[in-house]
């Protein structure tokens, strides 16, 4: 079966959201690594394991970025080379990524292993949670090679024009994950270590599952010999592009960071409240996250392709789902935070301060989704300046509203949520100015031969 999709041809609506739908399946599924961590280790073993995971989760986040943005950028640079039909230039970098993902994984696992417990301390994790966070942080590095493989294959499939594949093997994993929990938590009592180690092990399922099902389907995987060669060219577009994305993302998980220090200095209520919250919103922001891959990949194919008109007319569709969507949450949000928040605790203290932060967070969510939609069409167009500008006004948003909010006495903790939204209005707003600009359409384009090419045979 060929699940490979030209996203330049046919209704951009209807493209984008055949694509994105096996995205957001799979988007929640991978949620499901997270929350089943959260959930089985808050109802079993209670609050502090809970707090002991967010303690150091916004540092994971921070390894796994740099994966996700390198990932971004070597499926942008692929899924430009398809869009202009030149299929060698796709094989060949598919055999480039092999180098680029291979030594991020191996400097990343060696510093995480060697460095939780001191990032941790320097955070300011509560000493009652540290050696459990230290565990966590160290067992999930341990399968940072997985991770890198995974988001690169699924990136690569996915600018081809396959959102399917990825959603397939991740499904498995993302059940084998809430099957190993239950194993290593309830049965086995491995507490917030056992639910770290069913992660990582899951990972390397999904990775090694989608690896070889794509050799065997994908003409593309079908490398020779002489393709593996490095091809500093190829690889120099990689990282131009990947590298600015990459950033952007440090520094977003960076601002998480330091916005983590902030909440851990209030205590562990507020810390397990906030982890309980931050998992609500990560499930919600999936569908923001599903157009902008949707929209990134079939950007980047119509630049190939030199079609910039399809491009705007994808970016309106996206902007009303978004809006729509949006509007739902808002009222899901004042309607069921309670009962969320159930879901993983069953403190009353902790319950009461996540629904009142999930209904006020909920009103910037508008913000938060166009954010992610002139993001995605930015990325697309392989704009490195926006990438890196938007990845600091996260940093200043998100660190300086954290510290002048909390600040403030008659706000105290809930400025650590309000900091987001503010932070989303800032990224948001430059990306609508970006966009308007129209430099994006002007850009040097990945492709070795000017205008579209005939589709070279994939193999």
């Amino acid at each position: 079966m060929n699940f490979m999709q030209d996203m330049t041809k046919g209704s951009p609506l209807k493209l984008l959201l055949t694509f994105s739908l096996p995205l957001l399946i799979g988007s929640m599924f991978q949620q499901f690594y997270t929350m089943a961590d959260s959930v089985i280790v808050g109802k079993f073993v209670g609050a502090d394991a809970l707090a002991a995971i967010g303690a150091c989760s916004s540092v994971i986040y921070l390894l796994f970025s740099l994966f996700l943005g390198l990932s971004a950028g070597i499926g942008i640079v692929i899924s430009q080379y398809f869009g202009a039909g030149d299929g060698s230039s796709v094989r060949r970098g598919i055999a480039c990524s092999v180098y680029i993902l291979l030594s991020a994984s191996i400097l990343l696992t060696v510093i995480g292993l060697t460095l939780a417990r001191p990032i941790l301390t320097f955070l300011g994790t509560p000493e009652d949670i540290l050696q459990e966070a230290a565990a966590y942080f160290q067992i999930t590095s341990a399968g940072l090679i997985a991770v890198a493989f995974y988001n690169g294959i699924s990136s690569i499939l996915r600018a081809l024009g396959d959102s399917r594949t990825p959603l397939i093997f991740l499904s498995m994993a993302a059940l084998l994950n809430v099957g190993l929990d239950l194993l290593f938590v309830t049965v086995l009592h491995m507490s917030v270590s056992g639910a770290a180690l069913a992660t990582s092990i899951a990972q390397f399922t999904s990775a090694c599952s989608c690896l070889i099902f794509s050799l065997r389907t994908n003409p593309y995987f079908r490398i020779r010999r002489a393709e593996f060669r490095p091809d500093m060219e190829i690889m120099k577009q990689m990282v131009h592009i990947g590298m600015p994305l990459a950033l952007q993302n440090a520094m977003i998980a960076f601002s998480c960071v330091v916005l983590q220090s902030v909440i851990n200095s209030f205590g562990t209520v507020i810390v397990a409240a906030f982890t309980a919250t931050n998992r609500i919103e990560n499930l919600v922001g999936q569908i923001y996250i599903a157009l902008n891959t949707a929209l990134s990949n079939y950007t980047a194919q119509n630049l190939g392709a030199r079609d910039t008109d399809r491009v705007r007319r994808g970016t309106r569709c996206c902007l009303w789902i978004t809006a729509g969507f949006t509007l739902l949450m808002l009222l899901v949000m004042y309607a069921c935070g309670s009962m969320f928040m159930g879901w993983f605790v069953s403190d009353p203290q902790v319950i009461r301060i996540g629904a009142h932060a999930l209904r006020l967070i909920s009103l910037f969510f508008i913000f938060w989704g166009f954010l992610y939609v002139f993001r995605g069409i930015l990325n697309g167009a392989g704009n490195a300046a926006f990438a890196f500008g938007s990845g600091v006004l996260e940093v200043v948003g998100r660190v300086g509203c954290a510290f002048l909010l909390t600040g403030l006495p008659f706000i105290g903790h809930w400025g650590i949520w309000m900091a987001e939204g503010v932070t989303w209005i800032l990224v948001s707003s430059a990306g609508v100015l970006c966009y308007l600009r129209g430099s994006w359409t002007q850009r040097e384009l990945i492709g070795r031969k000017p205008g579209r090419q005939e589709k070279s045979s994939p193999a």
